[in-house]
């Protein structure tokens, strides 16, 4: 299952493109979703007070929206960690909803997270018991790592 959100500005012929942020993984982001998704997508994430991380990006920067014109894309869905059953299958139905102009993924996993993000497709493993909310709402995405089962 994938839900693509596309959301596009008028404005002049040309299209920005931005460059995606390289990052190295420390270690406390090997048990935190969000975190994981950030480094693998190129998004910066600030540091969370109570451990958990929690950020928000947007698909388009300043000059992409406003000055320059242009248009975005980002897609969230997930598939099971194979081998799978029928109701492994089933489990995986309604963790990704259309939600208002947007999407809502409640994740809990084990589950692969499929994220497009600024065209590139991104496969993040969540391992069982770790649970994360994912939204995308218009052009922002935003991660939040819930507490583990």
């Amino acid at each position: 299952m994938m839900i693509v959100v596309r959301i596009c500005v008028a404005g002049a012929a040309l299209l920005a493109s931005t460059a995606a942020v390289s990052s190295t993984q420390p270690d406390a982001a090997k048990g935190d979703f969000c975190a994981r998704l950030a480094m693998n997508s190129g998004i910066d994430k600030p540091a969370a007070p109570d451990g958990r991380t929690a950020w928000t990006a947007n698909a388009m920067n300043f000059g992409q929206r406003f000055l320059i014109g242009g248009s975005a894309a980002t897609g969230v869905g997930v598939k099971p960690i194979e081998p799978a059953n029928v109701a492994e299958y089933k489990r995986l139905d309604d963790m990704c909803m259309m939600k208002g102009k947007g999407a809502i993924c409640r994740l809990v996993g084990p589950v692969t997270f499929k994220f497009n993000w600024k065209g590139r497709e991104n496969l993040v493993p969540m391992a069982h018991g770790e649970r994360a909310t994912v939204e995308v709402v218009g052009t922002k995405t935003s991660c939040r790592t819930e507490a583990a089962l």
